[in-house]
């Protein structure tokens, strides 16, 4: 049931269960949290979404990036193009188009999100053992990023476990409410 109060209210929150997410993960290797709990609190905030917009409009909103583009004209400077190509891809998509701009449509497909976070969790356990010690071995880096701490191996892990978990409960979502 779609009530104005929800879709008022999804509008605000989505933002802040994505940004409570990401705190949940990067604070989870030295207090509780990590990267499956931070999955799933992500992805309630597109359960939420789904519920209040239906499952096309939350994939068109947050999970396609349309990029618009154009050949370069002789007479224009390498810097008027760039220009243009920024101004075209952030507020002015649609003003002031010619014939000449063409688009490609990127999607991140929740299959793909898996398949990435499934890697990256891979990839860190690698590093042990391209380092000469055992699988999963943690390596930790000398700089410390405020308010996160210091990353590593762990955090590449719990990103990866992160992605795996949002991949999944979005297959779930979206395959379910398509029915």
């Amino acid at each position: 049931m779609k009530t104005i109060i929800l879709v008022t209210a999804i509008r605000y929150l989505t933002p802040l269960f994505l940004v409570f997410s990401i705190y949940i993960l990067f604070r989870g290797h030295n207090h509780p949290g990590g990267g499956f709990i931070g999955g799933l609190i992500g992805s309630i905030a597109f359960v939420f979404h789904v519920l209040a917009y239906g499952s096309a409009r939350t994939v068109n909103s947050y999970f396609q990036l349309t990029v618009y583009h154009q050949d370069r004209q002789q007479n224009n400077s390498p810097t008027q193009y760039m220009w243009d190509m920024v101004s075209a891809n952030t507020w002015n998509r649609l003003k002031n188009r010619t014939p000449d701009w063409r688009f490609h449509i990127f999607r991140v497909r929740p299959a793909y999100l898996m398949a990435a976070g499934l890697f990256l969790a891979t990839t860190s356990g690698v590093t042990g053992l391209l380092r000469g010690k055992p699988f999963m071995t943690g390596w930790w880096m000398e700089v410390k990023i405020p308010f996160i701490g210091s990353l590593g191996t762990p955090t590449l892990f719990d990103a990866g476990v992160y992605m795996l978990v949002m991949g999944m409960v979005l297959k779930l979502v979206f395959t379910m409410s398509k029915e």
